[in-house]
């Protein structure tokens, strides 16, 4: 682990991201302006562009076999499309035992909650609405999400090899969850009736949601099944908010609040019970390919 290098890319990092993120989403941009969609995706790219800073400029070296690019689809791709529709599905499952919630597919109680979301949205199907957003995920948002992944799964995966899976990619997660932050409070990201608090919970989100990530990413031994998994999260969590009536939609509900959270828990207890005597070796391999 080069400690100034980690130091120079979080440097750049968040120095980046804070200060276009303000200035851009707090400043230029008016809140609840269309345009703020426009240019999220944009702030995805900062990562990769932190990497090529430290990497090519800084370092000059060359980095592009570093970063798990090669196009080499595999079993574990199809798994990365597919286990974040399982995560929102049991999400769902876990906000109905609760007592004081239901199933909502007209996503009533949603509509009436949420005075930005446009009426129209009600004559939509639920389940169009998940093959869309599923759709999106694995190409556009894949695309913008490769702009996050060379920077979570690619360089810091790297970077972080000595500590072992799980404390690298707890330590990634807290990276992932504050560098957030100014889409959050500037831009009402994920929680917009809660921004602070928001901040905190996204980055519980991505403590917990990153050893899968991590996992998908050291078997495939590529960072496209961290982005198709990344862009289908965000092309289909909202679903699983909208179709809970009871309970707050942002904090409570669906995969990046209170639910989600235990969903997410106890998936890495099954999957540290599940990969404890192999993944630190898989991981070991993964980094010593890179050197």
């Amino acid at each position: 682990m080069q400690k100034k290098k980690l130091l120079l890319f979080c440097l750049w990092l968040y120095g980046l991201s804070f200060t276009l993120g303000a200035l851009v989403f707090g400043i230029i941009l008016d809140e609840g302006s269309s345009q703020i969609s426009v240019a999220k995706p944009f702030y995805m790219l900062l990562p990769l562009v932190s990497v090529i800073i430290v990497e090519k400029v800084l370092y000059k070296k060359p980095f592009l076999k570093k970063l798990l690019l090669p196009f080499r689809p595999n079993k574990w791709w199809l798994y990365a499309m597919m286990i974040p529709l399982f995560l929102i599905g049991f999400t769902v499952i876990v906000a109905l035992i609760v007592p004081g919630t239901s199933l909502d597919l007209q996503m009533t109680s949603y509509i009436e909650g949420h005075a930005s979301v446009p009426d129209a949205l009600s004559e939509q199907s639920v389940w169009i609405l998940l093959v869309q957003g599923f759709l999106a995920g694995i190409t556009i948002n894949a695309i913008f999400s490769v702009g996050e992944e060379v920077g979570w799964r690619g360089f810091l995966l790297k970077e972080f090899g000595d500590l072992g899976f799980w404390k690298a990619s707890s330590l990634i997660g807290l990276l992932w969850g504050v560098w957030h932050a100014p889409l959050i409070i500037f831009a009402g990201h994920n929680y917009p009736s809660a921004p602070m608090l928001g901040v905190v919970m996204m980055t519980v989100f991505c403590i917990l949601l990153t050893p899968l990530l991590s996992y998908v990413t050291i078997k495939a031994q590529s960072i496209w099944p961290a982005a198709l998994f990344h862009g289908v999260v965000n092309g289909t969590t909202s679903i699983g908010m909208m179709v809970v009536a009871g309970g707050h939609s942002e904090l409570i509900n669906g995969l990046t609040g209170v639910y989600g959270f235990v969903v997410l828990i106890i998936v890495n207890i099954i999957l540290f019970v599940k990969i404890r005597n192999t993944v630190e070796a898989d991981y070991q391999e993964l980094v010593q390919s890179w050197t």
